[in-house]
């Protein structure tokens, strides 16, 4: 009947491979992605900042350039206008300087613009511009360097203005100064359209660290110094750098909070521009880069870690089939298929290999239970068959050698039966002649007592009689001798049968040393039905069996060796009673030559003639006496070789159920 597998089989372990390769992917995976995400944050932000730091740069060096760009577009325009010929000249009327101041401020964009003197009053002005210069100090510095000037930007409460003076030269000397207050778009443009993270900006200081460039203007127009702004050491670093007019890239606290400063001078100016970009803007675009890539990492987990636990759940049940197979193979179960996975892995390997196992091992069963089955069937002409491999070849090697063993155990044990059978044949047949030697003796005795009664009636007869008493005497003296010589006869076969039940003891010794050899036989065949486990079970029946007949023949053995000192003990009383029949016949056999010669002489001895006959009926009394012990004697020694008989068939019947050469 074919088992099946129940919840009672069901696998109980601590961890089982699924949870330990589940929990080893798990913590390999996370602290792969901790790693990596830590590598990710570290590299992301360090790629940040060369990006940064190289993308500054460049940006702070362009935009330094568009300024410089306007301010020589606006020195362009200021060196064509101090060039035209209607204020160049030395001689040029307040008509010619107005009309080219009002076509000036018709083309360009300033809010005003005005011819000065070298003293710096005005001589003609136009718009919203310096009535006087003398108060400037860049004015001087115009002065001073006779060359094109550009000033910090001017804030008043209806705009912001860039002042641009150049000499105005006539024959190459200084005649006046031109003086254009310039929009503040020229800054403000190129401050505006530098768009670098959330909070970036771009801001331009003049050499005493003052902001003349701000994305807000009201910053300019408070005319906020940038050591003020900040306190840190860091920063004033960079404002140093800057001041001085240095080209780079740093890093610190500006406006509270750590970040990017590219800086470079603005040619032409005692400007510096600087590009300043938080960390923070780009470390939270960072941080949601990371957070997204850490929720991709983790959705890549878990739908990893469901595919991991698909494919280990399919791993987990296949082998806990083969596991369950294999527990039942250890229960004995021998019928049940297996079944195998065509998962192409070590799985199927293994599902394969125990099947053959299970086949293989069925088969050696199989074959062992049919050998084991002849066996108990008493069939010892059989033999193993099949390809037994590895350990099997030496359960197998030790099934020949049992069934060789008990082969030549039942050999020798029948040929001890057989022999056991016959000396109980030939106990019984000489107990047979041993009983009719004894009841012929008896009979003999009851005639011969008949005749001493003969004789002791006819005595008063004797004196008349003397012929026929020696007559009788004679006869008397042939059946005493014929007594003798069956007395004899009788000795001799009691000493026949006496050795006969020494032979027996001998034989009866031998079948229990067999029946020892079998008990040890019998014990070694269970240590090795035990050494095989379940595959010895068939066999250790047929070892209990075998050692049941070696009880059963110790037991017949130690039973015939009881009757057979009892028989020998009867033999014995019966040889000393045969002794002393012998004796008692001599006796009366020399008694009977007595008779004879006292018949010869009965007239003068008759007196003589009664004591003898006295004495003989006594002595016939005796020998009556012994006879019929030796017919008692006969009686158990035929009853004795009966029982042994009766137990040497009982052991050839037990044999006989046993088939071999």
């Amino acid at each position: 009947m074919e088992k099946k597998i129940t919840k009672e089989t069901k696998i109980k372990t601590k961890w089982s491979i699924r949870s330990k390769i589940m929990a080893i992917t798990t913590l390999i995976v996370i602290g792969v992605m901790l790693v990596f995400v830590v590598i990710l944050q570290y590299s992301m932000r360090n790629l940040t900042q060369s990006i940064l730091l190289d993308v500054l740069q460049p940006m702070a060096k362009q935009s330094a350039k568009a300024v410089e760009a306007n301010v020589h577009l606006m020195a362009d325009r200021m060196m064509a206008l101090a060039s035209d010929s209607r204020i160049a000249k030395k001689d040029a009327s307040r008509a010619e300087i107005q009309e080219m101041l009002e076509s000036a401020d018709n083309t360009y964009e300033f809010y005003g613009i005005g011819i000065y003197d070298q003293g710096g009053n005005g001589l003609a002005v136009r718009g919203d511009v310096y009535n006087s210069l003398s108060d400037a100090n860049w004015f001087r510095m115009m002065q001073e360097t006779d060359n094109l000037t550009i000033a910090d930007p001017v804030i008043t409460s209806e705009h912001t203005a860039i002042p641009i003076g150049i000499p105005v030269k006539s024959d190459g000397q200084t005649t006046a100064y031109l003086v254009g207050m310039y929009k503040y778009d020229m800054l403000s443009d190129v401050l505006g359209a530098i768009h670098i993270g959330q909070t970036g900006m771009a801001l331009i200081l003049n050499k005493e660290g003052v902001i003349v460039g701000h994305p807000q203007m009201e910053v300019v127009q408070k005319g906020l110094n940038i050591y003020d702004l900040d306190r840190e050491k860091s920063a004033h670093s960079i404002f140093d750098a800057m001041l001085t007019r240095e080209t780079g890239v740093a890093e610190g606290m500006v406006n509270g909070q750590e970040s990017y400063v590219a800086y470079c001078p603005v040619r032409g100016t005692h400007w510096s521009f600087a590009v300043e970009v938080p960390k923070a803007d780009y470390e939270q675009s960072t941080n949601i880069a990371l957070n997204n890539t850490i929720i991709g990492t983790f959705a890549a987990l878990i739908v990893a870690l469901a595919i991991i636990w698909l494919a280990t759940t399919i791993i987990s049940n296949q082998l806990k089939k083969s596991i369950l197979r294999m527990n039942g193979l250890s229960r004995g179960d021998l019928s049940t298929q297996v079944d195998v996975t065509g998962s192409g892995d070590e799985v199927q390997i293994l599902s394969e290999s125990l099947k053959r196992t299970i086949e293989n091992v069925n088969g050696y069963i199989t074959e062992i239970r049919r050998v084991l089955e002849h066996i108990s069937d008493g069939n010892l002409n059989v033999s193993t068959d099949g390809d037994f491999q590895g350990d099997f070849v030496v359960v197998r090697e030790s099934l020949t050698q049992i069934i060789g063993s008990m082969t030549q155990m039942m050999r020798g044990i029948k040929r001890t039966a057989n022999e056991l059978m016959d000396t109980a044949q030939n106990m019984g047949n000489q107990s047979g002649e041993m009983h009719e030697a004894a009841s012929s003796q008896t009979d003999a005795m009851e005639r011969l007592n008949s005749e001493v009664v003969i004789i002791q009636k006819n005595l008063d007869n004797v004196t008349g009689s003397t012929e026929q008493a020696r007559l009788r005497a004679s006869d008397i003296a042939g059946h005493i001798s014929d007594g003798s010589r069956k007395m004899k006869e009788l000795t001799i076969a009691m000493e026949a049968i006496e050795k006969n039940a020494q032979d027996i003891t001998k034989i009866s010794k031998l079948i229990e040393e067999i029946s020892n050899q079998t008990k040890i036989l019998s014990l070694n065949a269970s240590v090795e039905a035990a050494r095989a486990g379940t595959a010895g079970k068939g066999f250790a029946v047929v070892a209990e069996e075998v050692r049941t007949l070696a009880g059963q023949s110790e037991q017949a053995a130690v039973s015939t060796m009881e009757m057979i000192q009892q028989a020998g003990e009867l033999i014995r009383q019966g040889v000393e009673l045969t002794q002393e029949t012998a004796i008692a016949l001599e006796e009366i056999s020399r008694s009977s030559d007595e008779v004879t010669e006292i018949a010869g002489h009965l007239s003068e001895a008759v007196q003589v003639q009664e004591t003898s006959l006295n004495e003989i009926t006594g002595s016939i009394q005796e020998i009556s006496a012994i006879t019929e012990r030796n017919l008692q004697c006969a009686e158990r020694t035929r009853a004795a070789s009966a029982a042994l008989k009766m137990e040497s068939g009982q052991l050839q019947q037990l044999l006989d159920h046993f088939h071999f050469d």
